[in-house]
């Protein structure tokens, strides 16, 4: 097995949060391809409609654009035998959401592939759309097997997480199913679900073969210009760890070079600002946050995306100073900045009901109970909690640390202060009450290398 940054565990668990991303995005397909055909029969349950007129339902792909539009891209109504068809135009191959109504209630979403120059046969019958459909088109088909090799898996991965395997097991099965996804993709090389395979077979192999991982994604990007959104994620993250950051950046450059519209090379330029913001490269940061503002300056999402970097960058940029807090806890007692100069701490913003901060409230008091021997302090800023919910939240949980009473708390000023979108979000701190890192959702995985840096640097200044 290759070096790693990951353990074991934590290896087989991105490799889930990988997968699961890998089929939804869509990918380039040739302009000279005709739009994909979408035709079949609705029809509706006799002990809901014993007219046997099925006219009248409504089936409609729509998607929203990155400048907040909704765009129509297919749009058929049945007639009275339920018979319908129709093109639908779109730029990339994917899976789309088929929403299906009658008189102007919904009735039903499937998911169908499109591609250019597919034949989609969709048939069914209301209210139980999901258990009668039937659908037949080659992309459908191959995407089918995709998925079933994907399910088969996420079983293994699951097995694995639960019980354990030798590591000499782990990486002969990793290998077994990265040649499966590779296999698929070589069957299927010209469909949306032989680019998913691909982009699969090449994800799984970070930390058990790299150079192989490399070499599969050069073949992916060889045949197709260009890398599927979760795997570009996953491999910058790979070269910022492996290499460096100066890397990392040169393969967002690499591959925002592949790319010929700016609504194309909207996330890869967002993606690069962000690693700059993340890895204290400021000054680099806000440069190209400028050029982004003038290149999508008719984009209201990107503005206001803008706006959020902006006063990250400005005021919560590794190695600024915390902004300035004071609340009150649970007993009454005032908890500040202040207070706690000259020790490390940990600060999160969440709200307790949330499913997310639930998942990692073991692994906080975990962190809790390692570091605080360290001196690192906790605090949880939690949103909205009655006494109601924090008794019921604790009713099986510990309580080790500092809980700001929420009665002491603004909600929106706080919300606003720290640039608050998505929770929870957590701010490491040093001793110095300088910004270490913010963990935002599902980053908090990665906070242990953060907490090593802090409390190595706090040891050796001491």
């Amino acid at each position: 097995m290759t070096d790693s940054n990951y353990s074991m565990k934590s290896a087989l668990y991105l490799i889930v949060a990988l997968m699961s991303g890998y089929g939804l995005m869509g990918c380039s397909t040739a302009e000279t391809e005709s739009d994909p055909i979408i035709q079949g029969t609705i029809t509706v349950d006799s002990d809901l409609d014993s007219s046997g007129d099925y006219s009248g339902i409504e089936l409609l792909v729509a998607q929203t654009s990155v400048e907040g539009e909704r765009d129509t891209l297919f749009y058929s109504v049945t007639d009275s035998t339920g018979r319908y068809s129709g093109t639908a135009d779109i730029d990339d191959s994917g899976l789309y959401p088929l929403f299906i109504s009658r008189n102007s209630q919904p009735l039903g979403i499937f998911n169908l592939v499109l591609a250019h120059g597919d034949t989609v046969s969709f048939d069914g019958q209301l209210p139980n759309i999901r258990e009668t459909a039937l659908v037949e088109s080659h992309e459908n088909d191959v995407f089918e097997k995709y998925d079933r090799v994907q399910r088969s898996f996420q079983r293994v991965v699951n097995f694995v997480n639960s019980r354990g395997m030798s590591t000499d097991s782990i990486e002969a099965e990793i290998m077994k199913w990265s040649d499966l996804f590779w296999e698929l993709h070589q069957t299927n090389p010209n469909t949306f679900a032989g680019e998913r395979a691909a982009a699969s077979a090449a994800s799984i192999l970070e930390g058990w073969d790299n150079d192989r991982m490399l070499a599969l994604t050069d073949s992916i990007v060889s045949r197709y210009n260009t890398i599927p959104a979760n795997l570009r994620i996953q491999l910058t993250a790979f070269y910022a760890s492996r290499d460096s950051l100066e890397r990392s950046v040169a393969f967002l450059d690499q591959v925002e070079d592949r790319m010929s519209t700016t609504e194309e090379k909207l996330p890869v330029r967002q993606e690069k600002i962000k690693l700059l913001y993340d890895s204290s490269r400021t000054e680099r940061a806000s440069e190209l946050l400028s050029e982004f503002r003038q290149t999508y300056s008719g984009n209201e999402q990107a503005l206001e995306w803008a706006e959020r970097m902006n006063i990250d960058i400005t005021t919560l940029a590794p190695g600024k100073p915390f902004p300035a807090f004071t609340f009150s806890d649970r007993e009454g007692q005032t908890v500040s900045s202040d207070s706690l100069a000259g020790t490390p701490y940990m600060i999160e913003f969440t709200r307790l009901e949330n499913p997310l901060y639930q998942q990692q409230y073991d692994r906080v008091v975990a962190i809790q109970q390692i570091y605080s021997n360290y001196g690192l302090e906790v605090v949880t800023v939690p949103f909205g909690a009655s006494n109601v919910l924090f008794d019921a939240f604790f009713e099986e949980r510990a309580n080790l640390w500092t809980f700001a009473d929420p009665s002491s708390i603004y909600d929106d000023e706080v919300i606003v202060k720290y640039n608050l979108d998505r929770l929870p979000t957590r701010f490491l701190v040093n001793a110095e009450g300088n910004i270490v890192q913010r963990f935002v959702g599902t980053e908090f995985d990665s906070i242990i290398q953060g907490l090593q840096k802090t409390l190595t640097q706090q040891q050796t200044e001491s």
